[in-house]
């Protein structure tokens, strides 16, 4: 099944921040993140239904290697990522 991605304005500048925070410490460590980040995309588009329901209809896809995870609703066949968050981050925190 195709799934159409939506992508927020918060969840690429969640991306942009990462990027450069680990940019700021390695630039080769930054090319991982955004790998990982592209992996874990990459099978939540395929399974989107393999990832658990976490709260408020909303599914965490975690990253394999780096403590982020990416938050997102599917509904019908439209999967929008609304934040990509470090583990520590309070989701709480979308409401600012």
């Amino acid at each position: 099944m195709a799934y159409k991605v939506i992508a927020s304005s918060k969840s690429e500048l969640d991306t942009v921040k990462a990027i450069e925070y680990y940019k700021e410490i390695r630039i080769e460590l930054a090319r991982e993140f955004l790998k990982d980040l592209r992996a874990t995309k990459n099978y939540l588009v395929k399974h989107p239904k393999k990832i658990q329901v976490r709260y408020a209809n909303i599914r965490v896809a975690f990253l394999e290697t780096f403590p982020y995870g990416i938050h997102f609703r599917l509904q019908d066949k439209t999967i929008t990522i609304i934040s990509i968050l470090g583990t520590a981050e309070n989701p709480k925190k979308w409401n600012e």
